[in-house]
């Protein structure tokens, strides 16, 4: 399973600093080395933290041919900036477990344990300390 985190963030969220501190977890040979099923080989999650004003809204794609689910993790700016490097990543690990778990829920993927890929990255969460 490939797993990618990815932003769309305004400079001032520092979102940067809190996926170069998930990078450095080795979460991709993690998630790599683990079998889902075959009917997802990827997913894609980039979290979306802009000035309120733009309007932007949740993106959630499943990508048949290509067996990838590509969705956003919608974050509020002015928390983010006002929130210190700890509650930043607790944020962040928090709204991740949440909405994977929810978009998977609401979306069928046949041949893909959606449970136990949840509950794994759940597990890695609380590993590293975040949730």
């Amino acid at each position: 399973m490939r797993l990618n985190l990815l932003s769309d963030a305004h400079w001032e969220s520092r979102i940067v600093g809190v996926l170069n501190d998930l990078s450095s977890t080795g979460y991709r040979d993690l998630f790599a080395s683990r079998n889902y099923g075959h009917g997802l080989s990827g997913i894609t999650i980039v979290f979306m933290c802009r000035e309120p004003s733009l309007n932007f809204k949740q993106r959630i794609r499943l990508a048949k041919k290509e067996k990838k689910l590509y969705l956003d993790v919608m974050l509020d700016l002015v928390q983010m900036r006002e929130a210190n490097p700890e509650s930043r990543r607790r944020i962040v690990a928090e709204r991740l477990a949440s909405e994977v778990a929810t978009v998977l829920h609401k979306t069928a993927i046949s041949n893909f344990d959606a449970p136990h890929f949840v509950a794994d990255l759940k597990d890695w969460l609380k590993s590293i300390g975040w949730i």
